[in-house]
């Protein structure tokens, strides 16, 4: 009897043994190594370093890889996102992976909310990438080996694509994510929390410098020039900024000093104009604007103004002028500045 047990046991350890070495094992393949989350205005990017712990390298392609994340999503912020809406976004065999879905339908673009997915895919194998590979990361190969114990990056990055909300507000909720690369074992398979935002986005945006032509080295109070207008000068006597992104609803402080040249006979203004675009629209919110006239004469004298951007503005116009039918007159402007204010946010990462 025992012997015949010791012959069914060895039995057992050669079929074992055999299923070892034929391959018939399957073999673990990726296993999570660590995984960083962070908020890039209002979109999420998720990265994840994905390990081959298998006994031999892997194979990896942009058309090999499938994602899936799904949540109920929303922004107590946003009025239309006070309730969680269903978003399920789903990429495989794609060259250029990448999905979108529909959080909000509406005929109305402007009241349409989407949220879209990119995926990036890459390889480094552990502190041994050749000093050839780093100089080419310029144009990436469309196929990489992966080897033993070497290092898969996908990268996760959630848009929120909506006409006001969606530069500033991401997408708020606990996202259950999967990911397979084909050949690589079982699919990763995640639960992130990207339920709370990390920052209060602003645009990332400062005004230029004016033109080289419109700058006067003669009078400035800070720097080596400054914005300088000039009534006989044909064109010269008005200088508007560039227009530039503001987020909605948004205490903000615009400074600025000026310098009115004596026996100027124009009026010296300035003026500050909000915008709503879409992709198919341009309007002028013309309850959200203001201009005011500059009095003071012979000296630097500084303008500090404090509003609150309108609840629909994407962007912002400012401009200065000398207005009347007299050509004589010059004025100076410098320190430029408009600002956020009461927001415990900033400009980006």
């Amino acid at each position: 009897m025992f012997r015949r047990h010791r012959f069914l046991l060895a039995g057992f350890l050669l079929i074992g043994l055999s299923s070892r070495v034929s391959g018939s094992e399957p073999s673990p393949g990726l296993v999570m190594a660590s995984r960083t989350i962070a908020q890039d205005q209002g979109a999420w990017v998720v990265d994840y370093r994905l390990r081959n712990v298998g006994s031999a390298p892997i194979v990896i392609s942009a058309d090999r890889l499938s994602v899936k994340v799904e949540s109920w999503v929303s922004n107590s912020r946003i009025a239309s996102h006070a309730v969680p809406r269903h978003s399920l976004l789903t990429v495989a065999g794609s060259p250029e992976p990448a999905a979108e879905c529909k959080v909000i339908a509406s005929p109305d673009e402007e009241q349409t909310c989407r949220e879209k997915l990119v995926c990036r895919l890459s390889a480094v194998r552990d502190d041994a990438v050749p000093p050839a590979e780093k100089e080419q990361k310029s144009q990436p190969p469309k196929e990489w080996t992966v080897p033993t114990n070497g290092i898969v990056n996908v990268q996760l990055r959630l848009e929120h694509h909506h006409v006001i909300f969606g530069e500033y507000d991401p997408l708020l909720g606990v996202r259950e994510v999967e990911i397979s690369l084909a050949g690589a074992g079982t699919p990763i398979r995640d639960r992130v929390g990207l339920d709370r935002e990390h920052y209060l986005a602003q645009p990332r945006y400062t005004w230029p410098e004016p033109p080289d032509t419109r700058r006067d080295p003669r009078h400035s109070l800070t720097g080596s020039d400054s914005l300088h207008l000039e009534a006989h000068v044909p064109g010269h006597h008005y200088y508007r900024y560039p227009d530039r992104p503001v987020r909605y609803a948004t205490p903000m402080r615009l400074k600025f000093s000026y310098l009115i040249a004596a026996g100027t006979e124009g009026e010296c203004r300035f003026r500050v104009a909000q915008y709503k675009e879409t992709p198919a629209t341009w309007r002028m919110i013309n309850e959200a604007g203001f201009e005011e006239g500059l009095k003071v004469v012979g000296r630097w004298t500084e303008v500090e103004h404090i509003f609150t951007t309108d609840a629909e503005a994407t962007t912002l116009a400012l401009d200065f002028r000398i207005s009347g039918d007299s050509d004589v007159g010059e004025m100076w402007i410098d320190d430029v500045s408009l600002e956020p204010i009461g927001c415990p946010g900033r400009s980006g990462p």
